[in-house]
């Protein structure tokens, strides 16, 4: 526990630092924003006068440890915009990664039983498709079908944990999350039905299902769960070209919003919550996958 405590402290040191450097590089000359408001270039150097590295670093860690990491351009505190973008991204980000995961493992497992070989190669080139094409294309997509078209679904914006509000952004995203998902899972399944193991127990007269969905599903897990939470922390640290088209409020349309007004408090901070965020849960899969490969290994 402590030797991995002190691995993190190393990785938020220069992860600070690298978030501080970037949001100052970003932020360094504001004048073409305020190119049509009158301001003069004299005005604006007082206004915004370039800062010390050391200075702004030493300033961004006294705000992690009291909590305060000042103000955005538009006068809110960073931390609370942060939590008020983090909950309806949680919800987006759970979306997607639970319906393309439930939806990718079923397939991928149910294209070997006999009478539902063509499920794989159907799925595997839908896939193959999905992952071909740009998210922005399937979001339009999307909006255009169920919106415009059908008018099931709202086309954008979000109310508090209304899930009619995440259906169409969280398909755009779960889609390639079930694209990669099938695509592993089937193979590491398809490897797995040819072992000697999975011929052992069918010697032992177990069923096809319970071999699929019981045993064969336990040997794929701890890799497909790696990537799960890989996913699941890359959506957490924000989709930004799906929430910009779904007007979706959350910390991808946030970290659009700091870079688009080099709003320098609110950039360094959204930088240094998604690395921490990716940091944390491929940590986090890394012992999960232990833990599994043990028990299994165990078990068997």
């Amino acid at each position: 526990m402590l030797e991995e405590a002190k691995r993190f402290l190393i990785f938020a040191v220069f992860l600070s630092a690298i978030s501080v450097f970037f949001s100052q590089l970003r932020s360094l000359n504001k004048e073409f924003l305020e190119a049509d408001s009158g301001i003069q270039v004299q005005d604006s150097a007082e206004r915004s006068p370039n800062t010390d590295f050391t200075k702004e670093y030493l300033k961004f860690w006294k705000g992690l440890v009291n909590f305060d990491l000042g103000e955005t351009e538009s006068g809110d505190p960073v931390l609370s915009h942060i939590l008020s973008r983090f909950w309806p991204t949680l919800h987006l980000a759970g979306f997607a990664v639970l319906t393309g995961t439930f939806f990718s493992v079923f397939l991928a497992l149910v294209s070997f039983l006999p009478r539902w070989s063509l499920v794989g190669e159907v799925f595997g080139f839908i896939s193959q498709v999905i992952l071909s094409t740009p998210v922005f294309v399937v979001s339009v997509f999307l909006l255009v079908f169920f919106f415009l078209i059908l008018g099931w679904l709202p086309p954008g914006g979000y109310e508090p944990w209304n899930t009619a509000y995440v259906i169409l952004p969280g398909v755009a995203l779960g889609s390639r999350v079930f694209a990669r998902l099938f695509i592993f899972a089937h193979q590491l399944a398809g490897t797995e039905k040819k072992s000697a193991y999975t011929n052992v127990l069918k010697a032992r007269g177990y069923s096809e299902n319970r071999i699929l969905f019981r045993h064969i599903l336990l040997k794929v897990c701890p890799v497909l769960l790696i990537l799960i939470l890989l996913d699941l922390s890359s959506l957490l640290s924000g989709a930004i070209v799906v929430e910009e088209i779904f007007f979706f409020p959350g910390i991808g349309k946030s970290m659009y919003h700091a870079i688009r007004t080099m709003d320098s408090a609110l950039l360094s901070a959204l930088l240094f919550y998604s690395g921490t965020v990716f940091y944390i849960l491929t940590r986090v899969s890394e012992r999960v996958r232990d833990r599994l490969l043990g028990w299994e290994a165990g078990a068997a």
